[in-house]
């Protein structure tokens, strides 16, 4: 069984579904520390100007040392509707805005108490869309030791994986005998982002992949 693993993300781009395609097991690694200035709670779309962060307020003060699992967006401000407006402001043109704007509103309908409850909330959105079957599960039901590579190695070892798909960009800092000693096979995706239509002219490449549903519907999975 193939597993990869990747952090929990906000609306996630193309490279993370392909990867998840391509699993057997997609293991999402939610208990490692939050990092506040990457994915984990924002990513990009595109826009008339190029493009922008869509970024959920979290709750940091004191809790610099927070893992992903714990981390709570901060609902005293009105992100989600804030969200959602941006998205229908930027994507009233996109030929299939109409078709998933009322499970977009669904989802921004709810309160979300943690950042990694709405992660998954937007994956999922994106997993059915993309019609990707590979299930998931969160790395702090499966109780693996270790640290680094030798953690990865052991989250595929206690999730019954045999092989490891890993990014490309890992390359330069995983330990490759750490899997070795595991027993887990060592494989590697190989993604190039391609161009697609967007909603206004150029092409903007690394933006969530909502970008891409909302412009190319059903068709999206020709770029994954």
């Amino acid at each position: 069984m193939k597993a990869a693993i990747h952090q929990p993300q906000y609306w996630p781009g193309l490279r993370y579904f392909a990867k998840m395609r391509l699993a057997d097991l997609f293991i999402y690694l939610d208990d490692v520390q939050f990092e506040k200035r990457e994915f984990q709670n924002r990513n990009r779309i595109r826009t008339a100007r190029g493009w922008q962060f869509l970024t959920v307020p979290v709750i940091s003060k004191g809790r610099f040392s927070q893992k992903i699992s714990a981390v709570e967006p901060d609902n005293s401000k009105p992100w989600r509707e804030e969200h959602l407006f941006t998205l229908k402001t930027n994507y009233s043109r996109a030929p299939f805005f109409g078709e998933y704007l009322p499970a977009l509103e669904a989802l921004y309908a709810k309160e979300y108490r943690l950042l990694a409850e709405l992660s998954a909330a937007t994956v999922e959105f994106m997993r059915k869309a993309f019609v990707i079957n590979t299930p998931g599960v969160f790395s702090s039901g499966l109780k693996a030791e270790g640290r680094s590579s030798a953690r990865l190695a052991n989250l595929c070892a206690a999730a019954g994986a045999d092989e490891y798909l890993s990014g490309a960009g890992a390359g330069a800092y995983l330990d490759e005998s750490a899997f070795r000693g595991a027993g887990i096979r060592l494989s590697w995706q190989e993604f190039s982002p391609r161009r697609y239509p967007q909603a206004f002219p150029g092409f903007e490449t690394d933006m969530s992949a909502l970008d891409l549903l909302l412009n190319c519907g059903p068709r999206s999975t020709e770029w994954l």
